[in-house]
């Protein structure tokens, strides 16, 4: 699969080489092809991918990019212990020849065992850790296990990005003898609407809830606020879609509740992006976070959000500009937030500018690529003129 559009002006460097840089992405697909897109306007770029984790994401041909750049879509899965694809990828990134590695932190040992083989080859490795500190009540989890392939990884990599000053904090915190160079690289837009595609106009009053239902995304307390609303009389539709434990535990309760729609179930992503795309706002009660692929969806679609105040959220999301923060595990101050964006028409309006400038400003993969370059450039033992 290639993709390619006009090529822009990259900058001078004095070597005459192009910078080759692989990507590898057992997860996080759309997120992945997204950089390559911004980094291939300056470099040379492959990317190896999970055809089953591609398949999942957004349609990635729909995704405009600037240059062409070389995407391997693998097999990859673990079966009787083993790791089946490991040698595919390995000769994907070593016949390319980088000059930089870029792979994401997945406390699996498929990802371990891969930056293993490649240790011993010397080619600098920049590695994305998207949970520093693994949440409080499921998603990325630990075990001593875990804590191992986690441990292996950030031992072999020169660089660590991660999404905001916030991140960095835990990053070093949980790291604390970590030699390498941190740096914060934004986890940039998800989900941004095909151009020729007909956008959906939001629905009025429609609340969403989306993503993976673990118990620290605060289902719970979401619920909460939507009983206050519905006691208030707010005119609203609270839409929570997605699979997890917490679907199971508060099923029922969600059954009882005439505004709550539950959609546990797999969404496909031209459904999740009419989702986002038909929400009034998009509600993110986190009890904890590092960065989060559902905001980034939510400004991908010039959505607002009401988020929590913790973690690295609050690095993205502004009070009053781009969405409403809140206390997290505090469904009263929840409510009261949804209630001001429902109500309000010219508040709702400021968001969603908000949020769509945020888009192409903060969280453009052009512009995160381009910060990528220097420290890439370094790695690699480049100099830029």
């Amino acid at each position: 699969m290639d993709a390619s559009m006009n090529t822009s002006a990259t900058p001078s460097r004095h070597n005459s080489r192009r910078l080759r840089v692989a990507i590898y992405a057992p997860h996080f697909a759309e997120y992945s092809y997204r950089l390559a897109s911004g980094l291939a306007r300056h470099c040379d770029v492959r990317l190896v991918l999970n055809r089953k984790d591609a398949n999942q994401q957004w349609e990635l041909a729909d995704i405009a990019v600037a240059k062409t750049f070389d995407t391997r879509v693998r097999d990859l899965s673990l079966r009787r212990g083993g790791a089946i694809g490991i040698p595919a990828s390995f000769l994907d990134i070593i016949s390319f020849r980088p000059d930089v590695i870029h792979c994401h932190e997945v406390p699996e040992i498929y990802t371990s065992r891969l930056v293993q083989l490649l240790r011993p080859l010397g080619i600098p490795l920049a590695l994305t850790v998207h949970d520093a500190i693994p949440h409080s009540e499921g998603g990325s989890g630990t075990s001593p296990r875990e804590d191992g392939w986690r441990g292996r990884m950030r031992s072999s990599a020169s660089l660590i990005t991660t999404h905001g000053e916030s991140c960095i904090g835990d990053f070093r915190r949980a790291s604390p003898h970590f030699k390498g160079k941190v740096i914060s690289s934004m986890h940039g837009v998800l989900m941004v609407p095909p151009t020729q595609s007909a956008v959906t106009e939001p629905e009025s009053g429609r609340i969403l809830f989306f993503g993976r239902m673990w118990a620290y995304k605060g289902l719970d307390v979401f619920i909460d606020a939507i009983d206050l609303l519905a006691r208030r009389g707010v005119a609203h539709e609270a839409i929570v879609a997605g699979r997890g434990p917490e679907m199971t535990r508060l099923g029922g309760r969600m059954e009882a509740m005439p505004t709550v729609k539950a959609i546990n179930a797999y969404i496909s992503p031209k459904e999740t992006g009419r989702l986002f795309q038909s929400a009034t706002v998009v509600a993110l009660p986190y009890k904890d976070a590092s960065q989060s692929g559902v905001l980034a969806s939510a400004y991908g679609n010039s959505r607002p959000v009401v988020a929590s105040a913790t973690g690295g959220i609050p690095d993205v999301v502004t009070d009053g500009v781009n969405g409403l923060l809140v206390p997290p595990g505090d469904a009263a101050a929840l409510a009261d937030a949804l209630e001001r964006v429902l109500t309000s028409k010219p508040l709702a309006a400021a968001l969603s500018d908000g949020a769509r400038e945020t888009a192409i400003g903060l969280l453009n993969w052009d512009r995160i690529a381009d910060g990528l370059l220097p420290s890439y450039d370094k790695l690699a033992g480049r100099t830029v003129s």
